[in-house]
C-alpha cells in the first residue's frame, strides 16, 4: 500500500516502526508510540473493518492560503463510513491555530462526505488495555472449528449471568482457547480490566459488532474530553 506522505527525514530520536496487522494482512507503518497504540485499537475494534496509514493528502483552505494535509490514518467502518484520523498529544490542542486548522479540516471533509476525528494520548494510553491486547495478538491466528464456535456460543447463551473466564476454561478444557475466542471477536469482555479467572465474559449480541475500543474528539471544540465509546470487547 502506497502512503500519501513519506517521512521527509529520519529524525534522530524519533521512533518509527511497523505493526503486523492480521486484519489488514500486511505491515502498517507508524511514526510515533501514540500511532502504534492506535494501531492496536483499530486492529481489535470490531467496528473498524479496515485501516491504513498516511492514506491521502487533502488541500484545506486556511485563512488566505491552501494547506496540504495528510491524515495519520483512514478508517473504513462496518457501516461503510470513511473516517480520517489525526493522532495528537492533548497539549498540542491548546494551540488556537491548530484548533482552527482542525475545524477547517472537519468542515472540508464533511463536505466531501467523510468524518474527521482527533485521538490524543489521553484516549490512547491505557496500560491495562494495552497489555491485554498484546496478549490477544498471540491468539489472532489460532484455528477454531465451526463446531467449537457453535457449541461454545450455545453454552454461553444458556448460562446464567455473570459467566467467568474460569468457567469457560473448564468448558473448553483449555486455558488458551478462551483467549482465541476473544482475540477473534467471537466473545466479549471488558479489556480495561486485567485478565484473571474472574474476568466476566459474554457472547456477542448483534449490535456489539459495531463496537470500538477508542474514544475520539470532534469539531468544533477538540479540547473537550470525549465520552468514552469503549464497549466490551
Amino acid at each position: 500500500t502506497t502512503r500519501a506522505r513519506e517521512p521527509i527525514t529520519r529524525s534522530r530520536g524519533i521512533v518509527r516502526g511497523q505493526f503486523p496487522s492480521f486484519k489488514m494482512k500486511r505491515m502498517v507503518a507508524w511514526e510515533s508510540q501514540l500511532e502504534r497504540r492506535a494501531c492496536y485499537l483499530f486492529e481489535f475494534s470490531r467496528g473498524v473493518k479496515s485501516f491504513r496509514e498516511q492514506p491521502i493528502t487533502f488541500k484545506i483552505p486556511f485563512f488566505d492560503k491552501v494547506r496540504r494535509y495528510t491524515p495519520d490514518f483512514e478508517l473504513i467502518l462496518g457501516t461503510g463510513e470513511i473516517v480520517y484520523v489525526e493522532i495528537k498529544p492533548e497539549n498540542k490542542l491548546q494551540d488556537l491555530e491548530v484548533l482552527s486548522f482542525y475545524n477547517n479540516i472537519s468542515i472540508q471533509l464533511t463536505r466531501e462526505g467523510y468524518r474527521f476525528i482527533v485521538i490524543t494520548d489521553k484516549e490512547l494510553i491505557n496500560h491495562i488495555r494495552e497489555r491485554n491486547l498484546i496478549i490477544l495478538r498471540g491468539y489472532q491466528q489460532q484455528l477454531l472449528s465451526n463446531y467449537e464456535v457453535e457449541q461454545t456460543i450455545n453454552w454461553l447463551k444458556q448460562r446464567a449471568k455473570p459467566i467467568y473466564l474460569k468457567e469457560l476454561i473448564t468448558f473448553l478444557g483449555s486455558i488458551h482457547k478462551p483467549y482465541t475466542f476473544i482475540a477473534q471477536g467471537l466473545i466479549s469482555t471488558d479489556l480495561n480490566n486485567p485478565f484473571s479467572e474472574d474476568t466476566i465474559i459474554d457472547y456477542l449480541k448483534e449490535d456489539d459488532h459495531e463496537s470500538y475500543l477508542f474514544a475520539c474528539r470532534t469539531a468544533p471544540d477538540f479540547r473537550s474530553r470525549p465520552l468514552s465509546n469503549n464497549k466490551n470487547h
